[in-house]
């Protein structure tokens, strides 16, 4: 293929509905011809990074357009997240598709937030959009804030403070900004040490607390659920009707919602759409994750994941018989055997829910204590009991993180350190004697009780080499007022169900398959306090003894996917 030459013409103002002009980078190879748009929106800044990727459009025959979204960078307004990417995306892809060089095909792409505002955009049926590609995206920041009622705290943080105060900051008065930018540098710096996450109430954290110069975070925890914020941003999956292809990673922070919006807009009767998951965490395709490194064949670059982006844009955009829409629905990475894999639906519908019980003689904590996992259910078995205590949580390490690579280290680690507390309950099958798959969704049903009147349950899964490498696979959390509905019962046993997210791994023959349970997981999550206060107004803490049963009146067992003979 011949390089094309290109033009390029820098903050073309795009006006919207209310009058706001937004900024956008347009690249067009010079031509005549009317071409098909490639459009993203980004908050990030839309000068960075995108010549490469306006060029390669260019050269297969495409407008690319990089627009900065509302109040952000060269664009007019008030940078309010999530609020306005309906309206603001759905009037640019009317003006995309308006232009004198496009041809009125209009297609989005581009991951996270950006990935948001294509499914913004698409929600509200633009005629001129034909196709996107959400990668590592999700639809509703109500259960990304709040997971299993619990506050995801280091990415609200991390987010916020990394991204909205910065820009923030460049908008006062240039005496103001270095006092300004002397709290930030120091909240930052004291995310890496854990200062940040620990500050109490919640919502006095510095700069986007209820105090500070962008109150972001104070308004999520204040917002009740029936709030119009929340309503306004959330996006239904079965209101995307054009042809949509969902990216995401095993261990990326939205991992459960880009596989549920998938499988979402197939059972709406949208079968024109497709996933692929691979091992990355948010951001980077590598095959480095973490500490565990899956193989150069798992990174985006060894599969074109480019050129998979090009190939579904040239059929919805151009018309292009190539193939794409005959392959598979499903692309997915098979950690454990370290292979990518097709599959024709999400979840598959050979695996087979299988539970594996929770076993122990009362003295499952540590890794050296004696739970155990088995498909046989328990009989009579004494209980398992742990003081949580929020003053010194059991601390994060990887898992789907974001957004401080410093703080909030992703992917997969080992695991080790954490179960050697004596709050971490530790559940392990005999060593495999043959490879066992598991693809989908997990689930623990918890049959446990505290003292407290209100508390947390963690859970994960891991993979335990036959060298000792425990390995993280997925994780949830589950609040007690919000599995309750109120205070808890301080002694009565409560079944606690709680969603770990989806994996596809093979627990090869000679590993074995674990279960963590603990109280908090900090500070992906917050702390609960253990005193049913207000969450994000809450200052004191006390302890909480937990009591975790497996007996056959209530039987705790793990719910794992296994796939036949796979």
């Amino acid at each position: 293929m011949q390089p094309r030459s290109l033009i390029v013409e820098r903050d073309v103002p795009v006006v919207m509905r209310d009058g706001v002009t937004l900024r956008a980078d347009v690249y067009r190879p010079t031509t005549d011809e009317r071409l098909p748009v490639l459009l993203q929106r980004t908050p990030y800044g839309k000068n960075f990074s995108n010549a490469a990727l306006g060029l390669l459009a260019a050269e297969r025959g495409y407008v690319a357009v990089f627009q900065d979204t509302r109040g952000r960078w060269n664009s007019e307004g008030a940078d309010i997240p999530f609020v306005h990417e309906k309206a603001d995306g759905h009037d640019t892809v009317n003006w995309a598709a308006g232009q004198p060089w496009s041809n009125g095909k209009v297609g989005m792409f581009g991951g996270s937030y950006l990935g948001y505002t294509q499914i913004a955009s698409a929600v509200t049926h633009p005629p001129a959009l034909k196709a996107i590609v959400p990668h590592m995206a999700m639809c509703d920041l109500y259960d990304v804030t709040f997971v299993g009622g619990a506050v995801g705290l280091g990415l609200g943080v991390s987010w916020g403070l990394g991204s909205l105060a910065p820009m923030a900051i460049l908008r006062q008065e240039p005496a103001a900004q270095p006092a300004l930018m002397e709290q930030l540098v120091a909240a930052i710096d004291g995310m890496a040490r854990g200062e940040t996450f620990r500050r109490t109430p919640l919502v006095d954290m510095p700069l986007i607390g209820r105090q500070g110069l962008v109150p972001w975070f104070s308004d999520l925890l204040g917002y009740p659920r029936d709030h119009e914020f929340w309503r306004s941003q959330a996006c239904a999956p079965a209101d995307i009707t054009i042809p949509a292809l969902h990216v995401g990673g095993w261990y990326d922070v939205f991992a459960a919602h880009t596989v549920r919006d998938f499988a979402a807009v197939r059972a709406a009767g949208n079968t024109q759409q497709k996933l692929l998951m691979g091992p990355w965490y948010h951001g980077p395709m590598d095959g480095w994750v973490g500490e565990v490194d899956f193989g150069m064949a798992a990174s985006g670059g060894a599969i074109m994941f480019d050129e998979i982006q090009l190939r579904w844009f040239d059929h919805w955009l151009k018309g292009n018989e190539n193939g794409i829409m005959e392959e598979p629905a499903v692309r997915l990475f098979v950690m454990g055997r370290n292979r990518w894999r097709t599959e024709d639906a999400w979840p598959l519908a050979r695996a087979r829910d299988t539970a594996y019980y929770l076993h122990s003689g009362g003295a499952a904590n540590t890794l050296h204590g004696d739970g155990m996992l088995s498909t046989e259910p328990p009989g009579d078995e004494a209980a398992d009991t742990y003081l949580y205590d929020p003053r010194n949580p059991v601390p994060t390490r990887g898992g789907g993180l974001c957004c401080s690579s410093a703080a909030l280290t992703a992917g997969a680690f080992d695991q080790r350190a954490i179960e050697a507390r004596p709050d971490v309950l530790v559940y392990t099958t005999p060593i495999l004697q043959e490879d066992v798959e598991v693809t989908g969704v997990i689930r623990l049903h918890l049959w446990a009780a505290t003292n407290a009147p209100d508390t947390d349950f963690t859970a994960k899964l891991v993979d335990v080499g036959p060298c000792g490498f425990a390995r993280n696979l997925c994780d949830g959390i589950l609040r007690g007022r919000h599995m309750a509905g109120g205070r808890l019962e301080p002694g009565r046993a409560y079944e606690w169900v709680i969603e770990l997210g989806p994996t596809s791994n093979v627990f090869l023959a000679g590993h074995r398959i674990r279960l963590e349970v603990a109280s908090s997981n900090f500070p992906r999550y917050d702390r609960n306090l253990n005193t049913g206060e207000s969450i994000g107004e809450g200052t004191a803490m006390r302890s909480a003894l937990q009591t975790v049963l497996h007996d056959s009146a209530h039987a705790s067992r793990l719910i794992l996917p296994i796939v036949p003979d796979a």
